[in-house]
């Protein structure tokens, strides 16, 4: 006597609890997968997907509502530290650099709000000064001096090298927010040139053949427990 053939998991369309488990990813992948099967997606599966996503989007929208609360609350602290300052906004703007490392696009919308001032005055500001950041900061820092003594010396191989390694330009942060990449004038180590500087640890008289091994020091230092 042949038994009845048995089906493995995906050969069946996914029951409510296996959905209501799933991440937006595994959805989108049995979305397709029930497409090539059927040519379409069935109703019912189609409606309990609607009926999570709409449940997932009013999570998502109750996280943001305590998320905007403490942002305005931060915010409005910092705005009553310096309120009697006068030109208090650029320390508004150190203060709330001070606690995210970066001045994040919806806390200058809520200073915005809470002081009168449009967004564009407050980007003029953080624009303006090369202090303020406006993407998060990365674990690590890598500067090239480009001074004159620097420069004559080699530099822009060293920053060429960097780019190259690092599939990023001067002022920029790798996808992974491991390593930022920038350029100054000058550090003050002529004496040293080509000069970089790693998380404030100054390497003198590189050469470019040397840019590989210090970039492997930053990943061992972050690999020690």
């Amino acid at each position: 006597m042949t038994s009845a053939p048995t089906h493995p998991v995906d050969d069946r369309d996914p029951t409510p609890v296996e959905l209501a488990n799933c991440d937006e990813a595994t959805l989108l992948g049995m979305l397709d997968k029930m497409e090539q099967r059927h040519g379409f997606v069935p109703r019912e599966i189609s409606e309990e997907i609607s009926r999570l996503v709409q449940l997932r989007l009013e999570r998502i929208e109750r996280i943001r509502g305590k998320l905007d609360s403490t942002i305005r609350r931060d915010v409005q602290t910092h705005v009553a530290h310096w309120s009697n300052e006068e030109g208090n906004l650029i320390m508004i703007l150190h203060a709330i650099q001070n606690q995210h490392g970066y001045v994040p696009r919806e806390v200058a919308m809520e200073l915005s709000r809470e002081l009168g001032v449009p967004l564009a005055r407050i980007y003029e500001v953080i624009t303006f000064y090369h202090y303020f950041k406006l993407q998060p900061p990365a674990k690590h820092n890598v500067v090239v001096c480009n001074g004159t003594a620097c420069y004559l010396k080699g530099s822009l191989e060293l920053l060429n090298e960097l780019r190259s390694r690092l599939g990023i330009s001067e002022g920029q942060t790798t996808a992974d927010r491991h390593i930022h990449l920038d350029v100054v004038r000058c550090i003050g180590c002529c004496g040293m040139s080509p000069a970089l500087v790693v998380d404030g640890k100054t390497y003198g008289r590189v050469k470019t053949s040397e840019v590989g091994g210090i970039l492997d020091s930053v990943k061992k230092q972050e690999a020690k427990p």
